[in-house]
């Protein structure tokens, strides 16, 4: 069982873990029905999730053993390879994962929450406290995988050690937005996404924060499920959705188990019903 042995490996190590759906990011609720927040090393529980989902997807909860930078794409490494330049320090080094669309790299925890366009560079997001990654081997219903980037001259597998991030990379958390920049995060023209998904993400994240009381998990639900179009036509990415409405739902009052739910039911509807825009 190729998932159970992966996932019993990471539980050796001390990483917590949880399963996804199968072909997919977001959180398996029929097994683990609090997501993230049912991350464990306790391998009669691991056992029993995959004995019982045997082709369920690997989460690894970050911000505990952990942080990830994630890069998404060769458009959002050079912007963070432009941005290093000059900068004093050491490239970023540690265990990293090929992803379907660029990659993740392991760093020390360093207590900070999850981010999105971090620093402002597009593509460039990292998952602490509070989010999760998706391991290796886990695979995409359309055949993207997640795979650690091994037998190379640069061999940083799951074995290599997790290292501090560069103080090249931490100061993007310092970063101070452009003046008029907005609340909430925007997702330029880059890689996979577009203008019209960035302004649908705009969109529907301004209004889940001006919603009222007694119609907040409604609008969640509305929110995930029309970014959840969005992403199946490819416009957005799906973690970045997932990571962005459970910002927001958190700010204004809604608890980690509600919000989890609603949006991983809100977007599997939605990416059922692609979003077709040019």
């Amino acid at each position: 069982m190729l998932m159970l042995d992966a996932a019993l490996d990471y539980a050796a190590r001390g990483w917590p873990v949880f399963p996804l759906n199968p072909g997919d990011k977001t959180p398996l609720g029929k097994l683990a029905r609090h997501g993230l927040r049912d991350a464990t090393t306790d391998t009669t529980v691991i056992s029993g999730w995959w004995y019982e989902v045997p082709t369920a997807n690997i989460g690894l909860l970050t911000g505990v053993h952990f942080d990830a930078l994630d890069v998404d794409g060769p458009d959002a490494l050079e912007s963070l390879e432009v941005w290093s330049e000059g900068r004093p320090g050491d490239d970023v080094e540690g265990p990293t994962v090929a992803t379907p669309r660029g990659w993740h790299c392991y760093v020390t925890a360093t207590g900070r929450g999850n981010a999105v366009n971090l620093g402002g560079l597009s593509g460039v997001d990292w998952r602490g406290k509070g989010g999760y990654v998706v391991a290796p081997p886990s695979v995409r219903e359309d055949g993207g995988t997640w795979t650690w980037i091994t037998g190379t001259p640069q061999d940083l597998g799951a074995d290599t050690p997790i290292v501090p991030a560069p103080q090249w990379v931490l100061t993007l958390f310092d970063r101070p937005r452009p003046p008029g920049g907005d609340t909430f995060p925007t997702l330029p023209r880059h890689g996979g996404r577009t203008g019209r998904g960035a302004v649908a993400m705009e969109r529907e994240l301004g209004r889940l924060a001006m919603a009222q009381v007694g119609t907040r998990n409604d609008r969640l639900n509305t929110a995930a499920y029309s970014l959840g179009q969005f992403v199946a036509s490819e416009h957005l990415g799906d973690e970045e959705v997932i990571v962005a409405l459970l910002t927001v739902a958190r700010q204004i009052g809604l608890s980690d188990e509600e919000a989890e739910r609603t949006i991983e039911s809100g977007m599997k509807a939605g990416i059922r019903s692609p979003r077709r825009v040019a």
